[in-house]
């Protein structure tokens, strides 16, 4: 009996240790959000189109980026609409809204861009072709959480 009260107290003692240690940890963190909305009840994209669900069987994916201050991405298009939140840095996307979706290999041409900064919610713009960079003088973290459907990309590139 003593050496099992023994073990109890060393398991209680080693719990609490482990706790302290747990909480007393700090992150160095420099995120530009508070506890919040960040983005309230929309349903039209930056483009001004209404957002509507997928009509296949519903299927989530969670995207997070890090791109290098200058880093573009080549023309592509997202056939559904993203939930974007730029978490650090500058994003800036130039759209092209003469093409069609299915001119792969066609020259694109910028018609309309948009700056979005640190703590930026926005709906990701669906089936417009579009080019994004890290125009920002820091890397760009951003996050999307792609509305889709289940077993289809999220995302069609130009040749």
């Amino acid at each position: 009996m003593k050496n099992l009260l023994l073990l109890l107290s060393i398991s209680i003692f080693m719990g609490c240790v482990q706790t302290t240690q747990v909480s007393d940890m700090k992150y160095d963190v420099d995120f530009p959000f508070e506890n919040g909305v960040s983005m309230e009840e929309t349903s039209v994209d930056p483009m001004g189109n209404v957002f509507t669900y997928p009509e296949g069987e519903a299927g989530i994916t969670g995207q997070t980026a890090q791109w290098e201050k200058g880093f573009e991405s080549g023309w592509h298009y997202h056939p559904y609409t993203g939930v974007a939140y730029v978490v650090r840095g500058e994003l800036t996307v130039k759209f092209d809204e003469n093409t069609a979706l299915d001119d792969l290999d066609g020259e694109k041409t910028v018609t309309k861009e948009q700056v979005f900064g640190p703590g930026s919610a926005f709906l990701g713009v669906a089936n417009t072709w579009h080019k994004s960079s890290s125009t920002g003088d820091e890397d760009l973290i951003f996050q999307v959480t792609w509305l889709g459907e289940k077993g289809q990309p999220v995302k069609v590139s130009s040749n």
